[in-house]
């Protein structure tokens, strides 16, 4: 790789393309996540399962943003609107800092591949995907914080009390190494269906 072409690649500044891919992208990735972590109010247990296919599902759109994707930075502006947007709603603060730190690990494993490799796309996302773990991160160290929260407050006393169960640190544990098998599943997934896409982009 020559001077000039690393200089390309470790680039962070944004066009207005890059900004409105940002942007449209996101935006799908956030309405896909939103849709399956709706079955989270079904039961406390739904709440890993619909993490879970979340992660999965998430894939589709977010590979397809990778398509897109030439140079570092965008990946972690990305990782900001979707967190900042989960802080919105309800979720916890640490879930913004996750984010950013996976967004700059999955940039990491992006910038190894050149932004052309398929496999290392697919590995990006599933680094990526750990950010997850924020979403639940303050029952290993304020449990009585994050169990009293607003949100917390509305899903009413008997699924606060079910979901203090069962979420032990082993399980939160075992759920937080589990972002990164179902983000490699999503990733192969979004690779699948976006075989065409990538090859277009000329991703190998």
């Amino acid at each position: 790789m020559t001077a000039e072409t690393m200089e390309h690649r470790i680039d962070v500044r944004m066009t207005p393309k890059d900004v409105i891919n940002i942007g449209i992208f996101a935006a799908l990735y956030i309405v896909t996540v939103g849709v399956f972590n709706l079955l989270e109010f079904i039961n406390p247990v739904m709440t890993l399962v619909s993490s879970a296919i979340s992660i999965v599902a998430a894939g589709v759109p977010f590979m397809l943003f990778l398509c897109k994707v030439r140079h570092g930075g965008m990946v972690t502006v990305f990782a900001v609107l979707v967190t900042g947007f989960m802080l919105l709603i309800g979720s916890p603060p640490v879930t913004l800092l996750v984010g950013v730190v996976a967004a700059l690990a999955a940039e990491a494993v992006l910038f190894v591949g050149q932004y052309r490799s398929r496999k290392l796309s697919v590995v990006a996302y599933a680094v990526f995907s750990t950010w997850f773990a924020g979403l639940m991160m303050p029952m290993l160290y304020a449990r009585a914080d994050f169990l009293s929260s607003p949100y917390m407050k509305e899903m009413g006393p008997e699924y606060v009390s079910e979901l203090d169960s069962l979420l032990s640190p082993a399980v939160l544990i075992g759920f937080d190494v589990s972002t990164l098998v179902f983000g490699l599943l999503g990733g192969l997934l979004g690779l699948r269906l976006l075989d065409k896409h990538f090859r277009k982009a000329g991703l190998v």
